[in-house]
């Protein structure tokens, strides 16, 4: 791996502490989603079953296609409020924590400046409030889809099984495959969703204080990491011109945009500009009236 001596700060800059994501809330989330996929997918399995134990079947094939039609879209339309409703709460919680971790590790790693400057928890900036918006409706969207992806993949076996006649005795065992390879997408996604909010939420932040540059710090431990992210360790970027991440996309971001991407950012503060006028809606001016 390519590492590279951090740069000598300049005349007033200090390299602070890199910013870490809430892991754990990421692993919460993911384990509440999984949670409600087990339910949905032991409801599915039980259909599946009822529906094999359908009399006559090839005789039937019409009724018993509708009926499981029926059922299906019943058993869709159940655990998509479910998933809506989960969506809601994890997409307000995972804001909030980010929120809250951000705040604190910029303070803590400005603690010399408590005494003018204390970063707030608010969501006051609009630029801020857009960068949640925005990713409060992608994690939303992605909560919510899993119903009608998971049991639209059931439907489709399902009714292929029946018009085919090829029977539903393999169907239990496919549910049983998706259903594990479902989790563990599920909590991929909720570190992956974890990671790239606060990751823009500290850069908004960081760039709203007067911030520019960051160095790019690799962290390793995956088992395929990116030798484009390997070899900017060390390098100082940008907050207003990223780097790319992904050479097959030419998609551009900052450390933890990229899918499953673990790298982190090092902010470099110059505190010689905290003295200019700051944004009022990003932190609190504590400095007495000149």
């Amino acid at each position: 791996m390519i590492r590279r001596p951090l740069r000598k700060p300049k005349a007033g800059e200090r390299v602070l502490p890199p910013t870490t994501p809430p892991i754990r809330l990421g692993q919460q989330m993911g384990a509440a989603i999984a949670a409600e996929l087990k339910a949905m997918a032991i409801e599915a399995r039980a259909l599946v079953r009822e529906l094999k134990k359908e009399p006559d079947a090839q005789q039937a094939m019409d009724s018993v296609s509708d009926d499981a039609e029926r059922r299906i879209t019943a058993l869709m339309q159940k655990w998509q409020g479910k998933f809506e409703t989960l969506a809601d709460i994890w997409s307000k919680r995972m804001v909030g924590g980010i929120i809250a971790q951000s705040s604190a590790q910029l303070n803590l790693s400005l603690h010399d400046m408590a005494e003018h400057y204390e970063i707030q928890s608010t969501l006051q900036s609009p630029r801020l409030r857009a960068v949640v918006e925005a990713a409060t409706q992608a994690s939303v969207g992605l909560i919510t889809r899993i119903p009608e992806k998971f049991l639209g993949a059931v439907q489709t076996r399902v009714m292929t099984a029946i018009t085919t006649g090829s029977g539903l005795e393999k169907l239990v065992p496919y549910l049983t495959k998706k259903y594990k390879g479902d989790v563990r997408h599920a909590h991929l996604t909720a570190l992956d969703q974890i990671r790239k909010v606060s990751e823009s939420v500290n850069a908004t932040r960081l760039q709203s204080l007067g911030v520019q540059e960051y160095v790019w710090m690799h962290t390793g431990g995956e088992r395929y990491p990116r030798k484009l992210h390997q070899s900017y360790s060390g390098r100082v970027f940008r907050y207003d011109n990223p780097p790319i991440i992904d050479e097959r996309t030419g998609e551009r971001g900052h450390p933890g945009a990229a899918i499953n991407c673990r790298c982190r950012q090092r902010p470099i503060v110059n505190f010689t500009k905290l003295n200019q006028p700051l944004v009022q809606d990003v932190y609190i001016d504590k400095r007495p009236a000149a």
